[in-house]
C-alpha cells in the first residue's frame, strides 16, 4: 500500500517539477496538494482536540472527585463525554488515515534518486540557494526552521496542559533527525508544518465566527420574544400595541386588528387619543375668510 501510495506521489512531483523546474517549489506544491486532499480529516481532528480541550476543567473536577474510585470516575467521565458528544479517539482517527500519506511521502523523499529518474535534466537545487535537496543541510538551517514550526504547531494543538514538556522535547527530537535527513525531506517538514499552523488559525477564526453570530441570534430570539411578551400585555391591559417594536413596521394585520377591537371592546374604551381618526377644524376666522369670497 506504501509503494503504491508513493508511486502516485512520485508522478504529482514529477509532474510540478516538470511544469516549474525546481525542486524545492515542486515539494512546497506537492505539499500543498497533500494539506488539500486531508483538509477535511485535519478539520475533524482540530474540533475534535477542541471540544475535548473545552471540557477538561470538567473533567479535573471530576478526577479529584473520584480520586478514590478509579472505576467510578471511569464510568462518569464516558457518561459526561457521551452526553456532550465528545469523542476522545476523534482526533486519532483522521490521524491513522493521513499516515500512511505521511510515511508515502517521507520514503519518497528519503529517496530523491526515485524522482531524478522520472525526470529529465534532474537538478535537486531550490531557487537561488546554493543547497543540493538530495543532501543533509549542512548549515542546519532548515532543521532549526522545521523545529520552529513544530514547536508552534505543538503549542497551538496542545490540550493537556502536564504535557507541556513535550512542547519542547518533540521540536529538538525533529531538528536532531533532521540534521541527517535529506534537505527535501525537510523542507517537507518544515511547509506542511506552516500549512497546519495555517489550518488551525483559520478553522479557529471561521469557528469564532459561528459563534458570535449563534449568540448573536440567540439576543435577538430573546429580545423579541420579551417584546411580543410585553406586546400581549400591553393589548390586554389598554386594548392595543405599542407604536413601534424595534423589528420594522407598527402596522397591525386583520388578526391582530380583529384582537385589538375584542380587547377595547371588553374594556369599554375607546380609541386611544393617539389611534383616533384627525378630523380637522374650522376656526372663526376660517368661516369669515369663506364668506367673503363667496360674496
Amino acid at each position: 500500500m506504501i509503494q503504491t501510495l508513493a508511486g502516485y506521489i512520485n508522478i504529482i512531483l514529477s509532474y510540478f517539477y516538470n511544469l516549474v523546474g525546481d525542486y524545492g517549489l515542486a515539494i512546497i506544491m506537492l505539499t500543498a496538494v497533500v494539506n488539500i486532499i486531508t483538509f477535511p480529516l485535519t478539520r475533524k481532528q482540530i474540533q475534535a482536540s477542541k471540544k475535548l480541550q473545552d471540557i477538561q476543567p470538567e473533567l479535573r473536577k471530576l478526577q479529584e472527585k473520584y480520586k478514590h474510585d478509579k472505576e467510578k470516575y471511569n464510568k462518569v467521565t464516558m457518561e459526561y463525554m457521551k452526553e456532550h458528544k465528545v469523542n476522545p479517539m476523534g482526533g486519532c482517527l483522521p490521524l491513522l488515515v493521513q499516515f500512511p500519506i505521511m510515511i508515502a511521502v517521507f520514503q519518497l523523499l528519503r529517496e530523491p534518486g526515485i524522482i531524478a529518474q522520472s525526470v529529465e535534466n534532474f537538478n535537486p537545487n531550490f531557487l537561488f540557494f546554493p543547497l543540493d535537496l538530495t543532501k543533509p543541510d549542512p548549515i542546519y538551517l532548515l532543521p532549526i526552521m522545521a523545529a520552529a514550526a513544530t514547536f508552534f504547531h505543538q503549542r497551538l494543538v496542545m490540550t493537556d496542559p502536564k504535557q507541556k514538556m513535550m512542547l519542547y522535547i518533540f521540536p529538538v527530537m525533529i531538528m536532531v533527525i533532521s540534521v541527517s535527513f535529506p534537505a527535501g525531506l525537510v523542507l517537507y517538514w518544515f511547509t506542511n508544518s506552516l500549512f497546519s499552523v495555517g489550518n488551525h488559525y483559520l478553522l479557529k477564526r471561521t469557528e469564532s465566527a459561528k459563534n458570535i453570530k449563534e449568540l448573536k441570534l440567540k439576543e435577538n430570539n430573546k429580545t423579541e420574544k420579551e417584546y411580543d411578551k410585553k406586546e400581549e400585555e400591553n393589548i390586554k391591559d389598554n386594548g392595543y400595541r405599542s407604536k413601534d417594536n424595534g423589528y420594522g413596521s407598527a402596522e397591525v394585520s386583520k388578526k391582530e386588528n380583529t384582537t385589538l377591537k375584542q380587547a377595547r371592546k371588553k374594556k369599554g374604551k375607546g380609541l386611544p387619543q393617539k389611534d383616533a381618526p384627525k378630523t380637522r377644524k374650522k376656526t372663526t376666522k376660517g368661516k369669515k375668510k369663506g364668506a367673503e369670497k363667496a360674496r
